[in-house]
């Protein structure tokens, strides 16, 4: 996904991680790795602001990355899912 100003990309990952991408020089620079799911990462979603990341996960729960500082940081765990969490979306408002 990428971010509301298009300057990163996030990945989901099935080795359980985000890798977040710096697009804004000529070759992308992995920012960097979001980690603490213990199932594949499916999905990644950016808030419209830009300074929160959702992420879905065959752990069967959704996490929410604080990203409006100098360094990512985990703001919380969504869950009560029986079954894998396949997709995360932000309304736009």
């Amino acid at each position: 996904a990428f971010s509301p100003d298009g300057k990163t990309l996030a990945s989901a990952s099935g080795d359980n991680t985000v890798k977040l991408w710096d697009l804004s020089g000529e070759t992308p620079v992995e920012k960097g790795t979001l980690t603490g799911h213990s199932g594949y990462v499916l999905s990644v979603a950016f808030s419209p602001d830009g300074k929160t990341l959702a992420s879905a996960s065959g752990d069967n729960t959704v996490k929410l990355w604080d990203l409006s500082g100098e360094t990512p940081v985990e703001k919380g765990t969504l869950t009560g899912h029986s079954g894998y969490v396949l997709s995360v979306a932000f309304s736009p408002d």
